[in-house]
């Protein structure tokens, strides 16, 4: 699975860091108990800017990717539900 994080300037200030710093906690989670989760790896990209944000004059920030599944005004619990809805077994 490969979740992007937006890490413009609108999207940390909107709280993009949190949500990378949320996602690392999830993958020591996955670590420690690998038998609740199926065998895809986790990729965690930090990206510098998505141009979400350009291509609109609604606030959008911050903005995940999870897979091919754009999440707008993104929080932490919802890119986690997400991640782990799609990992659990």
């Amino acid at each position: 699975m490969k979740v992007k994080v937006c890490v413009g300037s609108n999207c940390t200030l909107m709280g993009s860091m949190n949500i990378l710093d949320q996602i690392d906690g999830l993958k020591d989670i996955i670590r420690e108990d690998p038998d609740s989760y199926n065998d895809e790896e986790l990729e965690v990209e930090a990206i510098k800017c998505m141009e979400f944000c350009k291509k609109t004059d609604k606030n959008v920030a911050p903005v995940v990717v999870v897979d091919d599944e754009t999440m707008y005004n993104a929080t932490g619990q919802a890119v986690m539900e997400k991640i782990i809805k799609k990992i659990r077994i």
